[in-house]
């Protein structure tokens, strides 16, 4: 009879004992201050709306809490994440939802050589008109300066490219590769422009 009545008052204690309910602050995330009257959820069941102060009581056991607000972004946090205590929500104007990096055109440096004029600063400069004599030439220290300068750009330059040549198999023909995907990507898209601007 005694084990009888104490299982019934456990299970009395049991209805009448409160959840272990978590209190959340939500707050502005850029003011840090709280924010009242947001639409809670947790597991797609309404909780309820923030306080005044901005806290919330959540239940002891969901899997995702869901926070919502007119002019701020919509958070959808696990219960991991919640446990922290605090959410921040981001004004609207403030919040980015994705962005998305296209690179639309690659440099290819031999390419741009090749294209470029051969005559430069190194090359025998044209006959003057008085024989040969070209006084001015002959006192221009920039001149000079700049000639030998590029004398030597050139033996660097030349020097990168051996070290080029050296380079693994794999990884040239990796990049290679990658350069004419890119290449054949670009193309594909200023078809698609031309053909939209047909249209």
């Amino acid at each position: 009879m005694n084990v009888r009545i104490a299982i019934s008052f456990l299970w009395l204690m049991l209805q009448f004992a409160p959840l272990h309910a978590q209190q959340v602050l939500v707050c502005d995330g850029a003011s840090h201050f709280p924010i009242r009257d947001v639409m809670v959820m947790a597991d797609g069941k309404r909780v309820g709306m923030t306080t005044w102060e901005g806290l919330i009581q959540l239940p002891d056991s969901f899997q995702t809490a869901s926070f919502k607000k007119k002019g701020y972004a919509p958070e959808k946090l696990l219960r991991e994440e919640v446990l922290r205590d605090t959410v921040f929500l981001f004004p609207a104007e403030h919040y980015l939802d994705e962005v998305v990096v296209v690179g639309k055109q690659m440099v290819d440096g031999r390419a741009l050589l090749e294209k470029m004029p051969k005559r430069d600063i190194l090359e025998k400069r044209p006959r003057a008109v008085l024989g040969g004599f070209d006084l001015g030439v002959m006192l221009d220290k920039r001149y000079r300066r700049d000639k030998r300068h590029v004398a030597q750009l050139r033996e660097v330059f030349k020097k990168m490219d051996k070290i080029g040549e050296k380079e693994d198999p794999i990884l040239k023909a990796y990049r290679e590769t990658q350069m004419e995907l890119r290449a054949d990507s670009i193309k594909q898209n200023t078809l698609k422009k031309h053909q939209d601007t047909k249209q």
